[in-house]
């Protein structure tokens, strides 16, 4: 599983999972995003363009996480176009609970930039940033 994380001035957090995220991806990702709350990040974008599959096991916590997160009046965006996950999703019964888009539009540049990934290997993988 990669991750990319890249924070603006507006407290904009960008989330970019890649490849099968298992249920403990998925729990790690809702840790993820209680963990930008606590930190004052108001907005997250969790972009699963790159994802062939989630395990809905851990969709709950994923749901779970968002729904922390629009109770405290933050936002947590999905981009899923993919209408497989959104299928996973429906069955998992947690399609009413996140908030799913079908693409991004950025306004600003971005570049490629090396960012760890903690989880798995620590070997540098591809991020986005300004």
């Amino acid at each position: 599983m990669f991750w990319a994380d890249q924070f603006d001035e507006d407290r904009v957090c960008l989330l970019a999972p890649e490849g099968r995220l298992s249920r403990s991806d998925l729990i790690n990702l809702a840790d993820r995003l209680r963990g930008l709350a606590a930190r004052g990040v108001s907005q997250v974008v969790v972009d699963t363009r790159g994802v062939e599959h989630w395990d809905f096991r851990g969709l709950g916590f994923l749901a779970d996480a968002a729904d922390h997160r629009r109770r405290i009046g933050i936002s947590t965006a999905v981009i899923t176009p993919n209408p497989y996950l959104r299928d996973i999703a429906a069955v998992a019964g947690v399609s009413g609970r996140l908030e799913f888009y079908d693409d991004v539009r950025w306004t600003g540049e971005f570049r490629p930039v090396l960012v760890p990934d903690l989880e798995e290997d620590d070997e540098p993988r591809r991020a986005i940033a300004p």
